[in-house]
């Protein structure tokens, strides 16, 4: 009952606030463009700007968005005692240059490309590891995302020597239609199956001259053109049509040419409000994997604000064109896009107005439950005792190494019975949808009851204040900076001393473990806030 007690003072009292650069231009300003944008939507929705959050919300904030991780009690020190006015900056940079952001958006990709050794994408183990490795390595080095893309639909060769030639396999679907839309989805965030029969069987055959072969090495295959003489006609999304005479020309390299050319609007409106998702856990334009043909959508948005009325859910088309050219301009690159973001207004704001009409405008930063790998690895931070991960198939048995951090993690067949509780994707469509954020009675009950967390919570004290002589306050503060990445506030330094002293002395070496599992309950740790 007093774990109870002091669990529900804490809840009670916990405040969320307490608690490459492109060639060619400059750098981006926080109070720049993007702002003024961002100001002029509020404005239009009768919204002022919003608070900015503190510097110990905003170091946890962008540790867990850039790099996947809560920041150590160095780390966090050294940001909180930081005077300079433009500390948060430096640090978006760093995180940028970091390998937790290869690991982080490189799991982001993951998802989106459906990076799976089994049932039912089947790319076995070797196609994993190589395309992942890959794609990681790209992203670390800030390569340009319209290059990527244009190898992932025109590579071929063996899919363990060419890491790109995965993307054609990854899907339980390959029939033209079933890659098309595979395509249409990770390149366009379009539900190609929501367009008229005669569209899709159109936009299908740039994928009719795919094939596949086996070789004598255990599940290697070749992705290749069909050599044979045929004449192709397809049409892409915006009712262009071309006639391609194959195998002389290659016709994903001719729908490669349509979709990268500058002046289509899909492939970057796509990747912007992709970003924007994966950094607020919600599009610029809110259904972020089912966008609309752009003539319909631009007519619905002439419609709504030439009215003058509010779109529903809203958006700011403003912002998502200034993005748009922002990706552009840079050459694609993601850094780019994330320093942009990251530097906004939207992002270093205060999550503490709860009007639901901020949230829809991002005039308030969005809460959310941390994703769960994100949310595994905190965990482990936090306690110091990392989850074991293996294969369930045993086609052949698949065992990672001790203390594997859960968004390293390569292959969506390899998984625990923890993180697919917290809602793992299961990589097998690409889609969102497939990634649940939702807060479970199963959640609640692992964290309050498992033995084994509480187990790694106990021992956690242990290993923070040996060898060190330090006071109470001290203890504490070592704690709340590695679970919360700030210092407690003076009201919870009382609840604290408090609760201690209703223990008798020889018994109050046991409030330490007390404290830590009622520091991993509360929504400041389980949260985007």
């Amino acid at each position: 009952m007093r774990a109870v007690s002091l669990f529900l003072g804490l809840l009670l009292l916990a405040n969320l606030e307490g608690a490459s650069p492109y060639e060619g231009g400059p750098r981006p300003d926080p109070a720049g463009k993007i702002n003024v944008i961002l100001r002029e939507g509020w404005k239009k929705a009768d919204l002022a700007p919003p608070e900015t959050a503190s510097d110990a919300v905003f170091l946890r904030r962008v540790y867990l968005t850039v790099a996947g991780r809560i920041p150590g009690i160095a780390e966090a020190r050294r940001f909180l005692r930081d005077k300079a006015k433009d500390k948060r900056e430096r640090l978006i940079d760093a995180l940028l240059d970091s390998d937790g952001y290869g690991d982080l958006l490189a799991m982001r990709f993951a998802d989106m490309l459906r990076i799976k050794s089994e049932f039912p994408i089947n790319l076995w183990p070797n196609g994993v590891q190589a395309w992942h490795r890959q794609i990681r390595a790209e992203l670390l080095a800030d390569r340009s995302y319209r290059d990527m893309a244009r190898d992932m639909l025109t590579a071929s060769g063996s899919n363990f020597r060419v890491p790109h030639a995965n993307f054609f396999r990854a899907s339980a679907d390959r029939s033209p239609l079933g890659l098309g839309k595979a395509v249409a989805l990770t390149f366009l965030c379009i539900r190609l199956e929501n367009l008229p029969e005669d569209d899709q069987k159109a936009f299908a055959e740039f994928f009719s001259r795919i094939r596949y072969k086996s070789t004598y090495e255990w599940k290697e295959e070749i992705v290749y053109t069909d050599y044979h003489p045929a004449r192709v006609k397809a049409r892409a999304l915006d009712g262009e049509t071309f006639t391609i005479d194959a195998p002389d020309t290659d016709p994903r390299r001719v729908f490669a040419d349509w979709l990268l050319r500058e002046d289509n609007p899909y492939f970057a409106r796509a990747a912007v409000n992709r970003v924007w998702h994966w950094i607020f856990g919600r599009g610029i334009m809110p259904d972020t994997d089912n966008l609309a043909l752009l003539p319909t959508f631009w007519d619905r948005v002439r419609n709504v604000f030439g009215r003058g009325e509010e779109s529903n859910p809203p958006f700011n088309p403003e912002l998502l064109a200034f993005l748009e050219n922002e990706f552009r301009s840079s050459n694609y690159s993601f850094k780019h896009l994330y320093r942009t973001i990251l530097n906004s207004e939207a992002f270093q704001a205060s999550a503490m107005n709860s009007d639901p009409k901020a949230a829809a405008h991002f005039a308030s930063y969005p809460v959310r439950r941390l994703d769960s790998e994100i949310l595994i690895d905190a965990l482990a931070d936090a306690s110091g005792g990392y989850d074991r991960y293996m294969s369930v198939i045993p086609e052949p048995f698949t065992f990672l190494p001790p203390a594997t951090r859960a968004v390293t993690i390569a292959d969506g067949s390899i998984s625990s019975g923890v993180l697919d509780s917290f809602g793992r994707p299961p990589r097998d469509s690409g889609r969102y949808s497939e990634r649940n954020g939702l807060s479970t009675e199963s959640q609640r009950l692992y964290l309050l009851n498992s033995g084994m967390l509480y187990r790694r919570l106990s021992s956690l004290p242990g290993k923070l204040f040996r060898r060190r002589r330090i006071n109470d306050r001290e203890r504490l503060n070592l704690l709340y900076l590695r679970m919360l990445s700030r210092y407690p506030t003076k009201e919870e330094f009382q609840i604290f001393d408090r609760y201690r002293k209703s223990f008798a002395p020889r018994q109050r070496y046991r409030v330490w473990s007390d404290v830590a599992w009622v520091l991993v309950n509360s929504k400041e740790f389980l949260y985007y806030h």
